[in-house]
C-alpha cells in the first residue's frame, strides 16, 4: 500500500470514530468541533483519491497549473 493510501485509509478511520462521538451525550461545542474534524477529513481523503490533474474543489487549478507539475 501506498503511503497515500494509508494515510486516506487514516481519514477514513477519523471520520468513523468522530461520527461514532457524536451520537454520544456531547455538548453543542464539542458537536461543532467533531463536524469540523470530519469535513477536514473528508476533504483530505477526497483530495488524496483524486488523480493528479483533477481538482474539482479548486476553480483555477487548470489556470494555474495545480497539478500538472509545471510551474
Amino acid at each position: 500500500m501506498l503511503a497515500s493510501d494509508k494515510i486516506a485509509t487514516a481519514f477514513t478511520a477519523i471520520v468513523e470514530e468522530a461520527e461514532k462521538l457524536i451520537k454520544t451525550e456531547t455538548t453543542k461545542e464539542q458537536i461543532a468541533g467533531l463536524k469540523s474534524i470530519i469535513s477536514i477529513a473528508k476533504h483530505q481523503s477526497d483530495i488524496r483519491g483524486l488523480k493528479s490533474d483533477n481538482c474539482p474543489s479548486h476553480t483555477t487549478c487548470k489556470k494555474n497549473n495545480h497539478g500538472t507539475g509545471k510551474k
